[in-house]
């Protein structure tokens, strides 16, 4: 069992009941095996705080965040 940390709420538990992501070229995609990565737990997909969160990871404006979270939402 891998422990990974949430970057939402800090909370930490298996990485099998996370959701992995990776910041590529300003847009937040599924994790493809290179590159630096983050972990969500599912229970943060629909955070309030997500939107600023990725918004500082992935270093993009208030308006692509928008259209990244709801993306995540439906994965």
């Amino acid at each position: 069992m891998i422990i990974r940390m949430c970057v939402v709420c800090r909370e930490r538990d298996n990485r099998d009941k996370m959701v992995r992501l990776q910041c590529k070229n300003r847009e937040v995609l599924p994790f493809s095996g290179e590159g630096r990565s983050f972990y969500i737990c599912k229970s943060c997909i629909n955070s309030k705080k997500l939107d600023k969160i990725i918004q500082k990871i992935c270093r993009i404006d208030k308006t692509s965040v928008k259209n990244i979270v709801t993306t995540i939402k439906e994965m």
